[in-house]
């Protein structure tokens, strides 16, 4: 599944934003807020950044900003989220990254939530300065009693590198290649391949051939050109192969495709334009 930026819309002076979701699943993504996890009932699969996490019944999991990750829940889970400007953790974190993102510790987060959830409801400029002021006390307690260690300064950079990556498949799609990714994250073709199927849990050619399938399907349903033209325009080559992996990703011929397949399952999300909602259809917010 392709690796999408969530861009998150506060309210006012307020930084915070809670959630509580039912059977959540949701795509890979990234955001450059923090994001905390706690798992209410049940538990779930939490992939960050190439590594997976089992969230288990009553503990919580950080996400840092701009990890790219996505969640799996377990049939009747219910998990609350957390999710706020890195503005308000700056000065905590301060070159500080946490050892395992899984909390070690209990921080009551099920009444912290219920605490911001009223709060956030109030809407007074008071309420407001208790909820940025509740968070930015969680992570001083987070980053104080969790194992912490120095930001990887190699292994942060090519995070950043591969962030950068995704938009540059994203605008130069069409005749993209491995050698090119590979050198613009500063690696070699085989390390590089290795990397990419760690972060993004597939292969460099498999997400290529998403991304050059997506901006087909967006050519389809604007009309404006033959098949042949779009294959060619999408970096297929040939007719032959767009329809063969057109068909191989979304399960149908290109004018076959029906009206409501959306292969990102994109929508808009917290009022923002020119972005999507990761959470899937199925997901049930709370």
């Amino acid at each position: 599944m392709l690796i999408n930026r969530e861009v998150r819309k506060y309210s006012g002076s307020v930084r915070v934003w809670v959630g509580k979701y039912r059977n959540l699943t949701n795509m890979h993504h990234w955001h450059s807020d923090n994001e905390l996890v706690f798992a209410e009932k049940g538990a779930a699969t939490v992939y960050i950044d190439g590594k997976t996490f089992r969230l288990n019944e009553g503990y919580g999991i950080y996400i840092a900003p701009n990890s790219t990750h996505y969640l799996k829940a377990d049939n009747g889970s219910i998990l609350a989220f957390f999710l706020f400007d890195k503005e308000l953790s700056a000065k905590i974190v301060n070159g500080k990254a946490l050892r395992s993102p899984l909390l070690e510790n209990n921080y009551r987060l099920k009444t912290l939530y219920g605490l911001i959830d009223e709060e956030l409801s109030d809407g007074s400029p008071l309420s407001a300065l208790s909820v940025n002021n509740r968070v930015e006390r969680l992570m001083i307690d987070i980053f104080m009693h969790e194992r912490v260690t120095d930001t990887d300064g190699k292994n942060g950079y090519l995070i950043d590198r591969y962030r950068s990556l995704l938009t540059e498949i994203n605008e130069r799609y069409a005749e993209y290649t491995i050698e090119d990714a590979a050198k613009f994250v500063s690696l070699s073709v085989s390390y590089f391949s290795r990397f990419f199927k760690k972060m993004a849990d597939t292969t460099f050619t498999q997400y290529l051939n998403l991304v050059r399938v997506e901006k087909a399907i967006e050519s389809i349903r604007a009309g404006n050109d033959t098949m042949t033209a779009i294959a060619i325009s999408c970096g297929f080559g040939t007719i032959r192969n767009f329809n063969r992996v057109f068909k191989d990703v979304t399960g149908y011929c290109p004018r076959e495709l029906p009206a409501y397949y959306d292969i990102l399952m994109m929508h808009p999300t917290y009022g923002v334009e020119s972005s999507f909602d990761p959470t899937s259809s199925d997901s049930e917010l709370m």
